[in-house]
């Protein structure tokens, strides 16, 4: 597929999307080859690898790794392949080791990556050259403990492909003393195509109203709260990644839901124009690109249910959607907590977590029977032919009153295609080379 096929495949401008990109096996290999083998991809979070030797294993695209922390203290991010033979040399999750063992023939590796020993070394007379033969690594770098790795040793630094992002991740990783992941992810496999868990992070808040219906239909949404319409920007962050800050109407101090204990922590560690931006806030829905979503959000939990101070609970989470062909992805969620929040606080958040995006999460559920539906739908000959519509928000501008770095839209979340239509043209941008 050449350049200008794939230009066929979006035409931005008229905010239309072709639904081939969701279903063709075509497409799939160049993402894999021009995205996933291209970009800086999130591998982990420097607090599920606290101590030397502590590694977990996970996929850049279709590849595995290992991420494990040296006994030097340096936190790597390995191929998860013997150079002997080609098996993995770690099949576990997680754990902790000085040293990775293929199963097949034994080649031994150290949590550095080095070759340490080969059975029947002397078998090769001297032929091996174990110095270049230890574990492929990949170059890794990390933002507030968000641990990204890439194959590309041409791509750019980190620091400049999160770039204008950095402002928002900020906002919810660098805003108090610290965050850290509450236990190891969830992990569920779904017949879906990972773009649309991405697309729908970045921008899709109209589905909100009708895909989780009980919740508004309850009123149990914060955002009717005050009974006017939702506030707040829609953030074009370069690069592809994208943010929605939504808060209800009526200028209420939320800081995100979080507790009250940390609001000095906030107001110490953000810069004015972030807290400025925080203050009203009660959902952050954003996707670093291609494939790391996350989600704040205190709307699921009304007042009535336990918060302090008449204060609704939030959650911070963590979901990367990682490809398993054109129609399967495998799901990964991380919940996050602030350090130093209130432990009965903390108690409550997870239960809010686990009711909404847990493993039977109510919210969960909605999403992926979409997605499924969704890939099912479009797999069909006829349904391929079909453009999909995001046309919303086409004679969108800048707003002057956004105070960050990245173009905000102000007033837009979440009634806008604004930022899907970011994500795809970004896509094809990559697939182009």
């Amino acid at each position: 597929m050449d350049a200008s096929a794939l230009n066929d495949l979006i035409k931005p401008q008229e905010g239309l999307v072709s639904a081939r990109i969701f279903t063709d096996p075509e497409i799939y290999r160049l993402e894999q080859e021009k995205i996933f083998a291209k970009t800086w991809l999130y591998v982990a979070h420097e607090s599920e690898v606290p101590r030397p030797g502590d590694f977990v294993t996970r996929q850049m695209g279709e590849d595995p790794v290992i991420v494990c922390r040296g006994r030097d203290g340096k936190v790597r991010v390995f191929l998860n392949v013997c150079r002997h033979r080609g098996r993995r040399v770690c099949n576990q999750d997680a754990g902790a080791t000085s040293k990775f063992i293929c199963g097949y023939h034994g080649w031994t590796y150290s949590d550095t990556g080095e070759l340490l020993a080969v059975p029947f070394v002397q078998a090769y007379k001297d032929k091996l050259d174990k110095n270049g033969s230890g574990l492929y690594q990949a170059r890794s770098d990390s933002y507030h403990g968000l641990v990204f790795a890439s194959w590309n040793a041409q791509a750019g630094p980190l620091d400049d492909f999160l770039g204008p992002m950095k402002w928002i991740l900020d906002m919810l990783f660098g805003r108090t003393e610290g965050t850290e992941v509450v236990g190891s992810p969830v992990r569920w496999v779904a017949d879906t195509n990972w773009k649309l868990g991405a697309a729908n992070f970045t921008g899709d808040g109209f589905h909100v109203f009708v895909t989780h219906g009980f919740s508004t239909q309850l009123g149990l949404h914060e955002l009717q709260a005050t009974g006017g319409p939702p506030k707040g920007f829609s953030v074009s962050a370069g690069n592809g990644h994208a943010a929605s800050l939504v808060g209800p109407a009526g200028g209420k101090d939320y800081y995100l839901g979080l507790p009250r204990e940390l609001w000095p922590e906030m107001e110490r560690k953000l810069t004015k124009e972030q807290l400025e931006i925080v203050r009203p806030l009660i959902i952050v829905a954003a996707n670093v690109f291609p494939n790391l979503s996350m989600l704040q959000t205190a709307g699921h939990t009304p007042e009535e249910w336990g918060g302090p101070e008449g204060q609704s609970i939030s959650f911070l989470t963590l979901r990367q959607w990682q490809p398993k062909g054109p129609d399967k992805m495998e799901g990964l969620t991380w919940l996050f907590m602030d350090k130093n929040a209130p432990s009965r606080w903390k108690e409550m958040s997870k239960e809010c977590y686990q009711r909404v995006f847990g493993v039977a999460g109510i919210f969960e559920q909605d999403d992926l029977e979409n997605w499924a539906e969704i890939t099912a739908g479009l797999s069909g000959t006829v349904a391929k032919q079909l453009w999909l519509h995001y046309e919303v928000g086409l004679d969108s501008e800048p707003s002057k009153e956004w105070p960050g770095p990245g173009d905000g839209y102000f007033g837009q979340p979440p009634f806008s295609d604004l930022l899907e239509r970011v994500f795809y043209k970004k896509c094809i941008e990559m697939m182009q080379g």
